[in-house]
């Protein structure tokens, strides 16, 4: 059994201006916002992306779990959703403009659903569930990378924020992943020269 913590390559959060209509995007942030700031109206939602180099082609995994630190805690009845970005993580948050970025950070594969740990501030272990394994295979197979989503359930509850890698002595978002390796085949010769495998 191996245990493979990736931190994480590019991060930041949307936001949608209830009053105005318009969206508005940012990765150069020190913390992202999840949730409602009250006062505005503004919602904003945030996003996680993720380098899959280090893990194996053919790692069977068994447990995916992501961390992150809440600098500021959200309100008493915070609730956070965590998704795949997009529909099951292949798509790049980088790539997308503000509207875009703010409809994938609620609409993929839901791996954490009603959450209370951003009603406190520390150390957020969260672990993934749904079909996160068979969609982190897949978008290793296919793009390498992995994106995720937090957004507040409802986008009506008092923001909580998260750090993010642009915070110098900061704590960044981490994938962790436990996996297997298979042991690879072993062939033996046989006294006529032909093989066979075990």
């Amino acid at each position: 059994m191996a245990v493979l913590t990736i931190t994480a390559d590019y991060d930041g959060h949307v936001a949608y201006g209830s009053g105005t209509g318009t969206y508005t995007k940012d990765a150069t942030i020190s913390y992202a916002y999840v949730g409602v700031v009250t006062k505005s109206g503004t919602i904003y939602r945030a996003f996680i992306r993720f380098p899959l180099d280090a893990l194996p082609a053919n790692a069977q995994i068994t447990q995916v779990r992501l961390y992150v630190y809440c600098y500021t805690a959200g309100s008493s009845t915070h609730l956070t959703d965590v998704h795949a970005y997009g529909t099951a993580g292949q798509e790049d948050p980088s790539a997308d403009d503000a509207p875009t970025t703010y409809s994938r950070c609620a609409s993929g594969n839901l791996y954490v659903d009603d959450s209370d740990a951003l009603r406190t501030t520390g150390d957020k272990w969260f672990l993934l569930g749904g079909s996160v394994i068979q969609d982190l295979i897949n978008a290793k197979n296919a793009v390498n990378r992995f994106s995720l989503a937090f957004h507040e359930e409802g986008d009506n509850d008092a923001y909580a924020l998260i750090d993010q890698l642009k915070l110098s002595g900061g704590y960044p978002a981490k994938l962790e992943i436990t996996y297997t390796v298979p042991t690879p085949t072993v062939k033996k010769p046989l006294m006529d020269g032909f093989v066979f495998v075990e």
